[in-house]
């Protein structure tokens, strides 16, 4: 037993409201969680070219982070985003980007290192077919494959495969291990 806590979507939204209200921004928590994720990419793979595929919550917004982290370690990074960050931290973290961000579709190129930071906790409903397949058809590219806070198209509480997800070689999840960390 590792007495870490492991928390539902809920009860990890409840904790980082409890974090917002003690002081710390969205913004704070998103560049801890982007730095941490770039770190364990780093840790894991090595200095790989990488793709980052950028969704338009705050999932997405930890993927902008570690893109810059990651390239300031020296390292060739590409981000493919689904569409334009919508929350405001989000936007906060792609305008910190100074690289180039391309739109995920059958154009963008697979990486040796694919880090998926497309939908995160509390994820509802499986992704649309498209998204689907570019996700397969690039971790199928990858030579290691990183899911950031769980794979999209996975339901935090149950585990629930909610649309086809290819297999990661690693999770990195961020305060607190979720039900499905363990996949």
């Amino acid at each position: 037993m590792t007495g870490r806590p492991i928390l539902t979507a809920d009860a990890m939204r409840a904790a980082e409201q409890r974090a917002i209200d003690a002081g710390t921004s969205v913004e704070q928590l998103m560049e801890g969680a982007g730095a941490a994720l770039a770190e364990a990419a780093y840790r894991f793979a090595g200095p790989l070219p990488t793709l980052i595929l950028c969704g338009p919550g705050n999932n997405g917004g930890d993927g902008y982070v570690a893109a810059r982290y990651l390239s300031e370690r020296g390292m060739a990074v590409r981000v493919a985003a689904l569409i334009e960050p919508k929350s405001a931290a989000a936007q906060w973290a792609r305008s910190q980007w100074q690289g180039e961000v391309e739109s995920l579709g059958d154009g963008t190129q697979p990486a040796p290192l694919v880090i998926d930071a497309l939908f995160g906790t509390g994820l509802k409903r499986g992704l649309e077919s498209t998204v689907s397949e570019q996700l397969q058809r690039l971790c199928d590219g990858a030579v290691a494959r990183i899911a950031c806070d769980l794979p999209s198209g996975v339901e935090t509480d149950s585990g629930a495969e909610l649309s086809p997800v290819p297999t990661f070689d690693m999770t990195v999840t961020f305060g607190a291990l979720k039900p499905t960390s363990s996949r």
